[in-house]
């Protein structure tokens, strides 16, 4: 009902800006006449325009009836000064008298028009004018969650981002450049990770969509004086005989080594095997400080799980053969969250499980996203669905999402463990001797054909982990940036390599971690 009325307002106030009325004179009349009224002003928020009062006379030897006044209608979009009111009439017939028609007063007003088209009823950012097509509950359930800022929610019948070309039943053409194309740009990573829109920075309010804005290649520290080595990147059809895309015909992968499979152009093998002529360990011949930020959150001590010694070394804190895709992004302003797909594997393991030095993955996000601590009801009916952090207490109320991590990592287990060989979802490997019980539950399928195992094909060296999904909760319309980062840890030696794939938005909020 409250929009209703406001619609209804404006309508008036619209109707009320045009120009003056204008005023008619009295007729002389043998008689007395009586001075007429002011017309009313008009109104306008723009240029002004004046209105003007008509006059005429003829004589007459009977009553004068008075004439009214009429009001001309025009459009007027600013401030006006109103017509002359009506003259007046003859009250009483006389052969001598002689009674002039009144002169109508002169009216003046000031006022604004609204076009409704520039009210943002909806409070969601965007008007009519600015090509928002949904302002009421008339036009669809959520309209604060439809605009041109909006990205395009499958298969819910409603055009979220206003726009007729984008389909809400067909998914988006792939845009991914082809399989081990060289050279390989950080554009052609983030399109394989099915991230396809692009915008930029300050775009005009009509074009302000949401998409990547820009993407670099660059290594942990942030340098830019020397980029990481081809052979670290690469977009990939497969990852051996097993591993497949989770969305489209490519994936992207970084590496401290080369990211290429055993059957790949360029690949070399992640560390030295024992048999003469089996060399090794790519070397990209570059070592800069581990991401500052991170290493100053973990009081720069480079973090260990906590059944593992800590790195004490001089080189704790040095990322060798190091990477890092980094991308700014406009997010959707229906989107809560965000999640992507990724694969990490590393030679790493058997031998050098809870060392000091073990290659990382970490996913550095720097979003102004914190948690909402108002009390939100939370029902078994909805599970969570509406929950930051998707949990319903015992009194039905949303549980209090975490913040983010103060290290700004989002890639991590139950235990809050970087990503490494010594990461809980380690299982795609062979149970070393004396593993634990449930040791590699994956088995070792994924490994085949990667290269990332032992010489060969020695399936017994080397493992992974399967894919996994990694979310983050996000502001809707912001600008967040994302790193994804990994290096060789202590040295250049044994190598590992992250895949990534399906990076997607999401209309429904979610807490930072990972999962299956």
């Amino acid at each position: 009902m409250a929009r209703s009325l406001l619609n209804h307002t404006v309508l008036i106030a619209l109707s009320l800006g045009f120009a003056g009325a204008i005023g008619c004179s009295g007729t002389n009349t043998t008689g007395t006449g009586t001075t007429g009224s002011g017309g009313a002003g008009g109104s306008s928020d723009a240029t002004t325009s004046a209105a003007t009062t008509s006059s005429s006379s003829s004589s007459s030897s009977s009553t004068a009836a008075s004439s009214s006044a009429a009001s001309s209608s025009a459009s007027s979009s600013a401030s006006g000064t109103g017509g002359g009111g009506t003259g007046g009439a003859a009250t009483t017939a006389s052969s001598s008298g002689t009674g002039g028609g009144g002169t109508g007063g002169m009216g003046t007003s000031t006022g604004t028009g609204i076009n409704p088209n520039d009210v943002d009823i909806d409070g969601d950012g965007w008007t009519a004018n600015e090509g928002d097509c949904c302002e009421t509950d008339v036009n669809c359930d959520k309209p604060t969650l439809v605009n041109p800022g909006a990205f395009e929610y499958l298969g819910n019948d409603i055009d979220d981002d206003c726009d007729s070309s984008t389909s809400d039943t067909v998914i988006p053409a792939d845009c991914t450049p082809p399989a081990l194309t060289v050279p390989t740009s950080s554009d052609d990573l983030i399109k394989a990770m099915d991230l396809c829109q692009t915008t930029t920075e300050s775009p005009a309010k009509k074009k302000q969509k949401w998409g990547v804005i820009e993407t670099s290649l660059l290594l942990a520290d942030g340098s830019t004086l020397i980029a990481p080595k081809e052979l670290q990147a690469g977009v990939l059809a497969n990852y051996g005989t097993n591993v497949a895309p989770r969305k489209g015909t490519t994936f992207a992968a970084l590496s401290s080594g080369t990211a290429r499979d055993a059957n790949d152009s360029g690949y070399v093998h992640p560390q030295n095997g024992v048999l003469a002529g089996q060399s090794g360990n790519y070397d990209a011949k570059t070592k800069v400080g581990v991401p500052a930020a991170w290493l100053a959150a973990h009081g720069g001590v480079v973090p260990s799980p906590g059944n593992c010694p800590a790195c004490n070394g001089a080189e704790c804190a040095n990322a060798f053969d190091s990477i890092k895709l980094r991308a700014r992004i406009r997010v959707p302003t229906n989107a809560k969250s965000f999640s992507y797909s990724f694969k990490f594997y590393t030679a790493e393991y058997p031998e050098f499980v809870c060392q000091q030095y073990n290659d990382f993955f970490i996913t550095l996000l720097k979003s102004t996203w914190t948690p909402n601590m108002a009390v939100v009801p939370c029902t078994a009916m909805t599970q969570g669905a509406d929950c930051e952090s998707g949990t319903c207490n015992a009194n039905n109320t949303c549980a209090i999402a975490a913040p983010l991590p103060t290290d700004k990592n989002i890639a991590f287990d139950g235990q809050h463990n970087a990503v490494s060989v010594n990461n809980g979802f380690f299982e795609v490997c062979f149970p070393a001797v004396n593993a634990p019980a449930g040791a590699c539950p994956s088995g070792t399928q994924d490994l085949v054909g990667t290269g990332m195992g032992g010489w060969l094909n020695n399936l017994k060296d080397g493992g992974g982990t399967e894919w996994l999904i990694n979310d983050a909760p996000v502001v809707p319309g912001e600008k967040m940036e994302i790193e994804f980062v990994t290096w060789d840890a202590g040295d250049h030696n044994v190598d590992s390599v992250v895949l990534l794939d399906k990076f997607r938005f999401n209309v429904t909020p979610s807490a930072a971690g990972v999962h299956k």
